[in-house]
């Protein structure tokens, strides 16, 4: 069985020579990223976590079956960041850019999650003392 890291090395080459572009594009996908342990070479990744945001209505299954042939690799964990929260956010887009549909998107996206997460730090806080 073909293992999560092997599968993000055929991620990333399949961006360098385009053809992951190519099916974003297709797709609409704003932003990709992988994130986790497999992008992060941390302990022993069973799957590989792929984060997305899209421009418009989300083609979530015609991107995984896209990413799957890409990667060879059918254990992709999709993270729908449109409308996700602050933290999934956050932990997402500090990992592995895979493809933004404009120049400085990834970085600007990246740079409010962590904002937003840094921001409401205090909310997630309060609902911890309540809950207990």
């Amino acid at each position: 069985m073909p293992d999560a890291r092997a599968a993000l090395d055929r991620l990333l080459a399949a961006a360098d020579d385009g053809r992951l572009d190519e099916l974003c594009e297709r797709l609409g996908v704003r932003v990709l990223a992988a994130f986790g342990s497999a992008a992060s070479g941390e302990g022993d990744p069973n799957d590989l976590d792929i984060a997305v945001g899209f421009l418009g209505s989300p083609r979530v299954l015609e991107l995984l079956d896209g990413l799957v042939a890409l990667a060879g690799y059918d254990r992709i964990d999709l993270a729908i960041l449109d409308g996700a929260d602050p933290v999934l956010r956050s932990e997402a887009l500090t990992g592995t850019p895979l493809f933004q549909h404009a120049p400085g998107v990834f970085a600007t996206e990246q740079m409010a999650a962590l904002a937003e997460r840094r921001d409401t730090e205090w909310l997630r806080r309060l609902d911890v003392e309540a809950m207990r």
